[in-house]
C-alpha cells in the first residue's frame, strides 16, 4: 500500500461500536483533520451515525458476534483497500490483534500482538503485570472452582466482590456482568457458581485465557466515588509520549459504573512511569484508558482498557490528539510530534475544562433526588461546579460545530429507557455504598460505556 498520508491525500478510517461516545470523539477529531471517516454500526440510533465528520456509513454485524464481524472486515477490505483500522472496543481489539496478520493485507493497523492483551484483559495477569511494574492493584483472588471458593469463604473479610476475569467477548445471563457484591461466607460460594454458569466467552478468548469463566474475588473498599483516571498514547517503541488525567466525579450507576462527570487531574510521575514500564513488559501500544480505585491513601489500578474509550473528548479539548496519534502510528508516521511529553504533564486544572455528559447527569441528579439517595447539598454542588465552568465544558455527545449527534444521543437514551426500563431506572436511582466495581456497562444500557 503507498503511504501517502499529504493533506491531499488522506486514507480513510474505519470506525465501529456507533453507540459509543469514544467513537464520535475519533470520528469529530479525524473529521475535522480532513480524514474521511467510514462508519460501521449494527444499530440505528446511535451518535456517531449523525455526525457531520462521517463521510459513509455501513451497517456491520456487533462486535459481539467476532466471526461474523471478522468476516464483514475482511469482505470489506478487499473491496476498500487502505483503510485505517483501529478498535473502538475491547472486542475490537481482540479481534484485530488476534487476526493482525489476515486484517493487515488490507487494512492499515497499529495493534499490540494478541499476548499483550492476554496480559491486559485477563484481571490475575494484569494484576501480576501491574506489580511488577510498581503500581498497585487492589487484593483478589482467583479460585478454579467451587472447592477452592468453600475455603476461602472462611478466611475472606467482608464484604468482597464477585466479578468477571475477563470481559472481552464474553456474555453474562442474570446480571452477571455487573458483577455481585457478597457480604458473609455462606452466600460466596452460591454466588460463585452461579456468576460462573452465567458467563461465557468466545472460544478463542477460552484458548488464550483458559479460566476465563472462573471469576475472580476481589475486595471492597470504602472509598469515595472518585475514580482516577490516566489516558494516553504509547508509541511503537514503548515510550509514553502523551498523557492526561481525570477524576470521576460522577458515575452511572453511582460508585460502580462509567462516569458522566469527571474533572482534571494531575498525571503523577510515579503513575505514569508504572504504566510504561506495564506496557513495555507486556509489549502494549496505542491508545488506553487505565482506571485507579482511590481508597485508604492507596491508587489502584482496576481496569486497562486498550483502545478508545468513552470520554476521550475530554483529552482531545484539552490538547491531546489521541485518534490523530493513532491513525499517524497506523501509517508509519511519528506519533510523538506535537504531543507534550509526560514527564512534564499540565497541572490539574491547566485547561479549566470539565467533562459532563449533560443528558445522563440531569437525569441521575434528578432521580437520586427522587429516591432520596443523594443529599440535597452534593446536588446543589454538583451543579454550582458545572455552571462554574460554563463554557468550558466538554460533552460527549453536545457540540456546536456538529449538533445532530446531541439529538441522537436523546433518541438513543430514550430508547434504553423504553427497551429496559426497570434497568435503566435502577442504575439512575442506585445509592452509595462499597466501591469495587470496573467502568463497565451495566447490562441492558448503552448510554455510558467505558
Amino acid at each position: 500500500m503507498a503511504n501517502d498520508s499529504s493533506p491531499q491525500h488522506l486514507p480513510a478510517i474505519l470506525l465501529a461500536d456507533a453507540t459509543w461516545y469514544g467513537t464520535l470523539a475519533a470520528a469529530r477529531d479525524l473529521g475535522s483533520r480532513g480524514v474521511p471517516v467510514t462508519l460501521a454500526s449494527d444499530a440505528l440510533l446511535a451518535p456517531a451515525r449523525a455526525s457531520r465528520y462521517v463521510t459513509r456509513s455501513l451497517s456491520c454485524p456487533p462486535t459481539a458476534e467476532a466471526d461474523a464481524l471478522l468476516e464483514w472486515l475482511l469482505r470489506f477490505g478487499r473491496a476498500n483497500p487502505g483503510h485505517v483500522l483501529y478498535p473502538t472496543s475491547d472486542n475490537l481489539a481482540w479481534l484485530i490483534a488476534a487476526n493482525e496478520r489476515t486484517l493487515a493485507a488490507c487494512f492499515r493497523l497499529f495493534t499490540p500482538a494478541i499476548e499483550a492483551l492476554v496480559q491486559l484483559l485477563d484481571k490475575e495477569r494484569m494484576g501480576r503485570a501491574a506489580l511488577t511494574a510498581g503500581l498497585d492493584v487492589p487484593d483478589a483472588w482467583y479460585p478454579q472452582d467451587e472447592a477452592e471458593v468453600e475455603r476461602l469463604a472462611q478466611a475472606l473479610r467482608y464484604p468482597v466482590f464477585v466479578k468477571p476475569r475477563a470481559h472481552v467477548l464474553g456474555r453474562s445471563r442474570g446480571g452477571a456482568g455487573k458483577g455481585v457484591r457478597v457480604h458473609g461466607p455462606r452466600s460466596l460460594p452460591a454466588v460463585w457458581a452461579s456468576f460462573r454458569a452465567g458467563t461465557t466467552h468466545h472460544p478463542d478468548v477460552l484458548r488464550r485465557i483458559p479460566m476465563a469463566d472462573r471469576p475472580i474475588i476481589q475486595a471492597c473498599f470504602q472509598a469515595e466515588e472518585r475514580v482516577y483516571t490516566v489516558d494516553g498514547f504509547v508509541d511503537g517503541e514503548g515510550a509514553l509520549v502523551g498523557a492526561l488525567a481525570c477524576e470521576k466525579i460522577l458515575q452511572v450507576p453511582r460508585k460502580s459504573g462509567p462516569g458522566v462527570c469527571f474533572d482534571e487531574a494531575p498525571v503523577y510521575p510515579e503513575v505514569a512511569a508504572g504504566l510504561e514500564r506495564l506496557c513495555r513488559a507486556v509489549g502494549f501500544r496505542g491508545v488506553f484508558d487505565a482506571e485507579f480505585l482511590v481508597a485508604d491513601g492507596r491508587r489502584m489500578l482496576i481496569d486497562f482498557n486498550p483502545r478508545f474509550y468513552n470520554h476521550m473528548a475530554f483529552e482531545v479539548d484539552r490538547g491531546l490528539p489521541l485518534p490523530w496519534l493513532a491513525y499517524l502510528s497506523a501509517l508509519g508516521a511519528d506519533a510523538a510530534a506535537g504531543t507534550a511529553p509526560v514527564a512534564a504533564p499540565p497541572a490539574a486544572g491547566a485547561s479549566g475544562r470539565i467533562y459532563v455528559h449533560h443528558s445522563l447527569t440531569a437525569l441521575l441528579l434528578a432521580f437520586q433526588a427522587l429516591g432520596g439517595a443523594m443529599a440535597p447539598e452534593q446536588r446543589a454542588g454538583v451543579r454550582r461546579w458545572i455552571r462554574s465552568h460554563r463554557g468550558r465544558i466538554t460533552d460527549p455527545a453536545l457540540d456546536r460545530r456538529d449538533r445532530l449527534p446531541g439529538l441522537m444521543d436523546l433518541a438513543m437514551q430514550a430508547a434504553d429507557l423504553v427497551r429496559h426500563p426497570r434497568a435503566y431506572l435502577r442504575n439512575l436511582l442506585a445509592g452509595s455504598g462499597s466501591a469495587s466495581a470496573d467502568g463497565e456497562a451495566p447490562d441492558g444500557t448503552r448510554g455510558g460505556r467505558t
